[in-house]
């Protein structure tokens, strides 16, 4: 029997494998150039229209491979995932799908003699039959507050801080040694690592006092934006999350949120929180 997981780790896995293929073509693409430019020496011109071309061939090379790889995690993700309408959701919002991908098309008109998709439609229907299509998350908080920065973790400010204090550190010594030493430039290297530390200062207080101000509020209620203000999860009729935007159509009209938080973690709160929405209005009628 395969082992169920979850949407957020099939969701990952497919983050990942894109992560490995762009890292091993990048890595390919420049030890192609390394051993053409090393065993052959070309005029100038030449010279670009190779560099060229073979980011032209690497670039089609992901593209090929990364739609057929993601063909066949599409495939392995839904015959493991423990909920196949939370990650279908998920997928379309996030814009990795669309409800008319011919994957869908395929479950729904499947037969017992299509054994791939007739085990997805299985599992599909099963799930509705069962009223397992909602596997609420006990971890998620009935609200979650997302800020407008990504929070820095401790050790990262610790980090930052300690460069800080180093960078100012090396400003004052690089100052007194060029003073007494009448070594202007140096005057002014010492000036200019002050002066970058205090931005530095400066950027750190800013941030820490601008993600206090909430950008989201998420809860079963609805969505509040510190821009918008509140809609509630029966006046929105879709959502979708693309390139650090949060863009989604309510009662009203339509509207786009840029944001800065993890991408699959908001679809999921997104997901969890409608959920429960509907859920609280089925137990009330």
């Amino acid at each position: 029997m395969k082992k169920e997981m979850t949407a957020d780790k099939a969701l990952i896995t497919n983050n990942l494998i894109d992560k490995i293929l762009l890292t091993i073509l990048v890595f390919s693409y420049f030890a192609v150039l390394f051993y053409i430019f090393q065993s052959y020496s070309f005029p100038r011109v030449e010279g670009l229209v190779i560099t060229f071309l073979v980011l032209a061939i690497t670039i089609a090379l992901y593209v090929v491979l990364r739609r057929r790889l993601f063909n066949i995690w599409i495939s392995w993700a839904f015959s493991r995932v423990n909920s196949v309408h939370e990650l279908k959701k998920r997928l379309i919002s996030l814009v990795l799908f669309t409800e008319e991908d011919t994957l869908f098309k395929k479950i729904e008109n499947s037969t017992e003699y299509d054994v791939k998709y007739w085990k997805l439609r299985l599992k599909f229907e099963q799930e509705r039959a069962q009223e397992r299509i909602f596997i609420d998350d006990e971890t998620i908080s009935e609200e979650t507050v997302i800020y407008n920065v990504k929070q820095i973790t401790k050790s990262k400010m610790f980090i930052v801080l300690l460069l800080i204090l180093f960078l100012f550190a090396v400003g004052f010594f690089l100052i007194a040694s060029a003073v007494n030493a009448k070594i202007y430039v140096g005057v002014f290297c010492g000036v200019f690592l002050i002066f970058f530390a205090t931005f530095l200062v400066f950027f750190a207080l800013w941030g820490h006092k601008k993600k206090r101000k909430p950008q989201l509020i998420l809860n079963s209620k609805g969505i509040i934006s510190n821009k918008i203000g509140f809609h509630k999860w029966e006046e929105i009729s879709f959502y979708i999350i693309c390139d650090g935007s949060l863009t989604y159509q309510h009662s009203s009209g339509g509207e786009t949120i840029k944001f800065a938080y993890n991408e699959i973690k908001l679809s999921k709160l997104l997901w969890v929180y409608s959920e429960r929405n509907k859920l609280h209005n089925s137990r009330r009628q």
